[in-house]
């Protein structure tokens, strides 16, 4: 699916899940404390390799975090804890240049923050695994890359509903939006 059928037309999105405590907490603790770190590692990234040096240049950044959910486990095969997720949509007329280079450098900065939080490596060939705090970029803009370590836009975001809904949220935040009522077109 395009991001422009979704109506999404810039901006960065980072998805953030956890379902097991990390060395903050619960799952609900750990994405307390890592919201606030996920902004400083988007304004650090962003300054660090942004393009635009110019001095009258004010960097704008906007951060628009969905509420948090809790969904059940996507494709496991063991059973697990239920997952609380939440996403942030990054508006900012100061991001990087588009590449894969810098899009990695965002990745690895993230990475060290799931481990910082007490992610363990996954053993090889094992996928969806129970995480204190995952962390997933889910498209930047309209970049795309294919790469071994990171596929940009995220090849499965729109078949999950724990990104899905939290999308839905923040874009209806910024469309006017409204029921409509017809009698017709309801059940009793």
């Amino acid at each position: 699916m395009e991001l422009s059928n979704l109506n999404i037309k810039n901006g960065l999105c980072i998805s953030l899940g956890a379902n097991i405590d990390s060395k903050f907490g619960s799952p609900l603790e750990s994405l307390l404390v890592c919201k606030p770190k996920v902004e400083e590692i988007i304004k650090g990234w962003s300054e660090q390799q942004s393009t635009k040096k110019e001095e009258n240049a004010k960097p704008k950044t906007n951060f628009i975090w969905s509420s948090i959910y809790e969904t059940s486990p996507h494709g496991v095969e063991n059973e697990q804890p239920n997952y609380l997720n939440t996403l942030v949509l990054i508006k900012s007329n100061y991001f990087p240049k588009k590449s894969t280079e810098n899009a990695k450098l965002l990745l690895k900065n993230l990475k060290k923050l799931e481990f910082f939080f007490g992610r363990e490596q996954l053993p090889k060939g094992k996928k969806w695994l129970s995480r204190c705090l995952d962390l997933d970029i889910l498209w930047w803009d309209d970049f795309r890359t294919i790469d071994n370590e990171l596929t940009l836009p995220h090849p499965r975001f729109v078949n999950r509903n724990f990104v899905i809904t939290p999308l839905s949220e923040i874009l209806s935040r910024s469309q006017k939006i409204r029921k409509f009522n017809e009698p017709r077109w309801s059940m009793t």
